[in-house]
């Protein structure tokens, strides 16, 4: 039966009688016997990183990361250093759904640019921007780029089990930690080489990512200072960011002031980015399993019960653009948030054995597979039908990071213990 097409027909009834009929329909059991692994195993490899490994590396250890719909390189495309951290994660995703040692020889090859050509080795950290030739094009720090080093490092040691990467790892948190750090206890999103001070607008993306790759370092070292980066972070955004609402859920604000005062209205430019709430959701939910310490598992079913309440679409699936602190809904839909809220709907369904988040799990999935992934390209598009139709998808491959991290979650939900 065709869900998403049903739901879609029987809007007219109303959300709430759609929904029952959906549900009705629905036989998920809990924990991972439901999903279809073979399908996550084949869209990752045949969809995305077959593709990404025949296109991407260069002889210099750097990988193009910029290609139009049918895979042409797009100019300036190699020596940048998120695109190469997040690469580098995604062919080692590559690796362990499939087996195959070339993704795992050239993401640790991937890996070993980012220590020959992109660290700094006057002030630590690393450079943003580097040429084929060692030339620095730009020396900025970046706290966004570095928390994905650091999450590419972690994960490249946790499944090469080399020394270096490990302490390169390590050393990366040091830096950001010392160099990166603001006085309220988060992080500001960027600084000159040097780590000079600046003054900047806050923003949470860097810091959820950081949190992510604190997570990813702890699962792969154990490291008692990486434990403690991710318990102090986690607290701060708890402590600080998180916006409890009478209803018992919560969000987390998009845009800051130095201070950590959100911006308040959609004129200010204050949003709430329903994907990074997904996000969110998923990844404290992650430290039930890493025993941090605090309250940081317990608030995630808050961060979901928010997504899903104001920015998940119940009658097609899938998760909606961006919410407004003094009200109202971009209901557009874009690629990464339905990786997110695919990935979170995963994690939280088989925690807590919900039925209704495994209906909401196949809805999503079934508008990936109709809207977002590209039959004759390959890779997902940028948004859904609607956008597209509206000139809103341009002519870009989406990089592999979120996807490859959705698929890889649900293998491990398919074959929990392995």
């Amino acid at each position: 039966m065709d869900w998403p097409a049903l739901a879609r027909r029987l809007a007219p009834i109303g959300l709430v009688v759609a929904g029952l009929l959906l549900f009705a329909g629905c036989d998920r059991k809990p924990g991972g016997a439901g999903i279809d692994a073979e399908w996550h195993r084949r869209s990752l490899m045949d969809t995305h990183l077959a593709r990404w490994f025949k296109v991407a590396p260069t002889e210099s250890g750097l990988f193009r990361t910029a290609f139009n719909r049918t895979w042409q390189e797009q100019p300036n495309s190699s020596g940048d250093l998120t695109g190469q951290s997040r690469l580098v994660y995604a062919l080692l995703a590559g690796y362990e759904a499939s087996g195959d040692r070339r993704y795992l020889e050239t993401a640790l090859r991937g890996a070993d640019a980012l220590l020959d050509r992109f660290r700094d080795p006057v002030h630590g950290g690393y450079f943003n921007r580097v040429a084929a030739d060692g030339k620095v094009l730009d020396a900025n720090k970046r706290t966004y780029a570095h928390a994905f080093v650091l999450f590419a490092l972690s994960h490249t040691y946790r499944v090469s089990r080399e020394e270096r990467f490990r302490l390169a790892a390590l050393a990366a948190w040091r830096d950001i930690d010392r160099g990166l750090r603001d006085a309220g206890g988060g992080f500001r999103p960027a600084a000159p080489r040097d780590f000079a001070p600046t003054r900047d607008g806050r923003n949470q993306n860097p810091v959820m990512h950081l949190f992510e790759a604190l997570l990813a370092l702890c699962e792969a070292t154990g490291d008692r200072e990486a434990l403690a980066g991710a318990a102090s972070l986690g607290n701060f955004v708890v402590g600080k960011l998180l916006q409890g609402l009478p209803d018992g859920s919560a969000y987390i604000p998009e845009w800051y002031d130095e201070n950590w005062q959100p911006r308040a209205t959609r004129e200010q430019g204050g949003y709430i980015d329903i994907g990074h709430q997904f996000e969110w959701s998923h990844l404290l939910l992650a430290t039930r399993r890493l025993e941090l310490p605090g309250v940081l598992s317990q608030v995630a079913p808050r961060l979901l019960q928010y997504a899903l309440k104001v920015g998940y679409d119940e009658v097609e699936g899938g998760a909606y653009y961006q919410a407004f602190p003094d009200g109202g809904v971009d209901r557009r839909k874009f690629w990464w948030e339905q990786a997110e809220c695919l990935r979170a709907l995963l994690a939280f369904a088989q925690a807590e054995e919900r039925r209704d988040l495994w209906r909401r799990y196949e809805q999503t999935l079934d508008l990936v597979k109709s809207d977002f992934i590209d039959p004759e390209n390959g890779g997902w598009r940028f948004g859904d039908r609607r956008v597209c139709e509206h000139g809103g998808c341009p002519d870009t491959q989406p990089d592999p990071y979120h996807m490859a991290g959705m698929h890889l979650a649900a293998l491990r939900a398919a074959a929990p213990g392995r």
